[in-house]
């Protein structure tokens, strides 16, 4: 089963943030802005965030593995979509349809994950799951690039759809977790949705896990489509450049999975979320200061161990949100986190372009903060594992 789940999470990567190296090569081929060609980063994010709302609680009701496997079927097909279109408004709205698809494969996989493990090992699986997403982060930022000035752009979306047409067919034919008992012959109503929601946001954590997370996307993901065009505008590099600083982001990540049975001895949880904060603005402060695209990809392997050590921790917490409505906790945090992700291009976009560089410092400051707030409010709540 979890070579499955990895499957899943692979697939997942590669439809994500793997195509922000790619957003030069697409701007010049349809001879539109770089501002532009960054909504397909928007795109993807703002449908993935507002489809959660409602997948979480049909996961809740209908059963996770149902939900899981239909949208990796879903994002197959939009890939296949986004590499034969012909114009870029087509190839928008069909990413636009692969955002809602993406939305219920990584919430769903790891709410089945947060079943199968108690609380006691459990951010050790889901971080070591993550592990997946990380590398197919890694592979396809940096295969992307390369691709892109070697071979044209749409050969990696061919790439990232085999890989999800895999994981869909893995997950169809192998993936066996029975649906959750429901009465015979009834149908989830809004007010099974409204009560599992409510019964989350009644947990004072909630709104610092989710709140954490938009600030993650809003400030981090907001600015990372722009690098590709700030590395060519200074002679810095390419796509390919790009694609390295990118997957640098999950070779951090990386080196947080392999190290975190030592991390979790030697930190608290909240000691997790501080330390985080403050790694995570490194790549942004190497960008700002317009830095060595080797300096820039070290920096955002820095930034990739302090991303996981904050956004992991949240992670473990929403598992615990409401045990009963798992799937709806998940799909709230991905929810949050891609509303920033959805709304950061375009705010970092505008200021990227009437203030240049110097945008990235205000990033910069939110993100060096988040992680001391956070933990600071956390440590005013208990917590039955003693983690904080």
């Amino acid at each position: 089963m979890l070579f499955i789940f990895v499957l899943c999470g692979l697939a997942s990567a590669l439809s994500n943030r793997s195509l922000d190296p790619l957003i030069t090569q697409i701007a010049r081929d349809f001879d539109i802005p770089v501002t532009t060609a960054a909504l397909m980063s928007s795109a993807y994010a703002f449908p993935y965030a507002f489809s959660q709302p409602v997948l979480g609680p049909i996961g809740d009701f209908y059963g996770k593995s149902l939900v899981l496997k239909c949208c990796l079927w879903l994002l197959t097909a939009c890939m296949v979509g986004i590499a034969v279109a012909p114009t870029f408004h087509m190839m928008l709205t069909i990413r636009l349809i692969g955002g809602v698809a993406a939305g219920g494969i990584m919430p769903v996989t790891m709410a089945l994950m947060g079943d199968r493990y108690p609380p006691a090992v459990r951010q050790l699986a889901i971080g070591r799951f993550l592990t997946a997403g990380l590398t197919g982060m890694v592979l396809g930022a940096s295969i992307a690039g390369i691709m892109a000035v070697t071979i044209g752009w749409r050969s990696f979306i061919y790439l990232a759809m085999t890989f999800s047409l895999v994981a869909a067919i893995g997950a169809t034919f192998f993936l066996k977790i029975p649906p959750p008992p429901k009465k015979a012959g009834t149908h989830i109503r809004l007010s099974d949705a409204i009560g599992g929601y409510s019964r989350i946001f009644a947990n004072p954590k909630a709104l610092l896990c989710f709140g954490t997370v938009c600030v993650e996307g809003l400030t981090l993901y907001g600015a990372t489509p722009f690098i590709g065009s700030l590395l060519e505008s200074s002679g810095q590099g390419t796509a390919r450049e790009a694609g390295f600083a990118l997957g640098a982001i999950g070779v951090g990540g990386i080196c947080y999975s392999l190290t975190l049975q030592w991390t979790l001895r030697l930190l608290r949880r909240t000691s997790m979320m501080a330390l985080g904060g403050v790694l995570l603005s490194s790549g942004l402060i190497a960008l700002a200061l317009n830095a060595p695209w080797q300096a820039l990809t070290a920096s955002f392997v820095v930034t990739g161990f302090g991303f996981m050590l904050l956004h992991n921790s949240i992670q473990a917490e929403v598992a615990e949100l409401a045990p009963e409505n798992r799937a709806s906790a998940f799909s709230m945090h991905s929810f949050s986190f891609f509303l920033g992700q959805a709304f950061g291009p375009i705010i970092c976009g505008f200021g990227l372009q009437h203030f240049g560089r110097p945008w990235l410092v205000l990033n910069i400051i939110v993100l060096a903060s988040a992680g001391f707030v956070v933990s600071r409010l956390f440590r005013r709540h208990p917590t039955a594992s003693g983690a904080y």
